[in-house]
């Protein structure tokens, strides 16, 4: 740990100038520390720039978390330097938590939902809350913690990087191949999903998914079948009033969202499926389904969904980087309509399945629930959430 007043006088590093490199600068400036700034990306301007920033030795390199150090042009600086990498996380939790219990909760799938649930319970039984993390706005730039439960949402990439959090409940709510890109190997992987009960306080609680992976028994470390009032009690640290409707009910933008109705046919948004176990999911939940898939797909990732076919009419897939998919499934006899673009899977879908279907009358489910990550065409997920609707709503709702 370490408090702002330590900052000053010593040589730090910003290492990206995105959302949470620029939410740094500010906290930074608003404490009189100085510092250097460095992004790949050549275009963006920036002021204190380092450009000999790799023959410099610094205290404190602050990283955001989107940046592969392993993989990267420089990686031997980072290599030389790890020791010395912190997140916007780290700054947080040594200078301004000041609060009642924190919860950090991670795992491959429905990270944000989960969260997201213990908000609404929270909030419900008059408890103020916030959740920060993987969660949107960077930390640095939200106010007021004073007296709140803090939620934090942590991904891979934040745990790997991380030193001084500092937790009263640890959660993992699953483990499953994802950024393998990344992270190389599934060992590897999980060994940084574990690392977040390293950061419990001394007396601190973890829980985890007890069918999802082992770990070696700890008496404050315990396994959990399934989401219920008695382990969200057990994480929020005190009894709460929870109903089954607010488990049940639990939905978020781009996850499995119902967000439009047109005669028999529901429409789901799940663009927040960027792997296949995630996709799996959502398949499970409904039935009569046109599926749509598509998107970067992620190395290690398995998509063998031929055991849920019975649920399945139709399958699309689009984009241009798709050839692991098209392979897939043409081993699993599975067959699929390849579209160049996501308007142009809308498009076919409205102008021809959508007619067939609807004269049978029986409930079906037009499904996007892409499996990879939104790259190829799109900048994050939520605009390729977006923009689906987008395209629903210019089909379906024409005069």
């Amino acid at each position: 740990m370490f408090s702002i007043k330590e900052l000053i006088n010593k040589k730090i590093l910003i290492y990206g100038f995105g959302k949470t490199g620029k939410s740094v600068k500010k906290y930074f400036d608003s404490n009189c520390i100085k510092y250097s700034i460095w992004d790949d990306n050549k275009k963006i301007n920036l002021q204190n720039v380092n450009k000999n920033f790799l023959e410099k030795k610094y205290d404190f390199i602050i990283l955001s978390p989107g940046i592969d150090i392993y993989h990267h042009k420089y990686k031997s600086f980072f290599k030389k330097n790890k020791n010395k990498i912190i997140t916007d996380l780290d700054i947080f939790f040594s200078n301004i938590a000041k609060c009642n219990y924190v919860i950090g909760v991670t795992g491959t799938n429905g990270k944000s939902g989960f969260c997201n649930l213990l908000k609404k319970i929270l909030n419900k039984n008059k408890i103020n809350s916030k959740i920060i993390g993987n969660f949107g706005n960077p930390v640095l730039n939200i106010k007021n913690f004073k007296n709140q439960y803090i939620i934090v949402e942590l991904s891979s990439y934040q745990l790997d990087y991380s030193k001084y959090l500092q937790l009263d409940v640890a959660c993992i709510l699953n483990i499953s191949p994802d950024h393998l890109e990344r992270h190389d190997t599934m060992s590897r992987y999980k060994g940084i999903k574990l690392k977040i009960f390293k950061f419990l306080k001394n007396n601190g609680k973890g829980f985890f998914l007890k069918r999802s992976f082992k770990i070696k028994k700890k008496r404050n470390i315990k396994g959990f079948l399934s989401i219920n009032k008695k382990l969200l009690n057990d994480i929020i640290g005190k009894k709460v009033s929870i109903s089954d409707k607010d488990i049940k009910e639990n939905n978020l933008k781009h996850r499995n969202e119902f967000f439009f109705k047109k005669k028999n046919f529901k429409f789901i948004n799940d663009s927040k499926s960027t792997n296949f176990n995630s996709t799996r999911f959502a398949i499970k939940k409904f039935e009569n389904i046109f599926l749509i898939l598509g998107g970067i797909l992620k190395k290690g990732d398995n998509f063998f969904i031929k055991d849920l076919m019975y649920r399945i009419k139709k399958v699309y897939i689009f984009g241009n980087q798709v050839n692991s998919l098209k392979k897939s499934l043409i081993n699993q006899n599975i067959q699929f309509y390849h579209c160049k673009s996501l308007k142009e899977v809308i498009k076919i879908f409205y102008e021809i399945d959508y007619y067939k279907n609807i004269q049978n009358q029986r409930d079906s489910t037009l499904l996007f629930s892409p499996g990879g990550a939104s790259f190829d065409e799109f900048e994050n997920y939520e605009k390729r959430g977006l923009k689906f609707k987008k395209y629903i709503y210019e089909f379906f709702e024409r005069k």
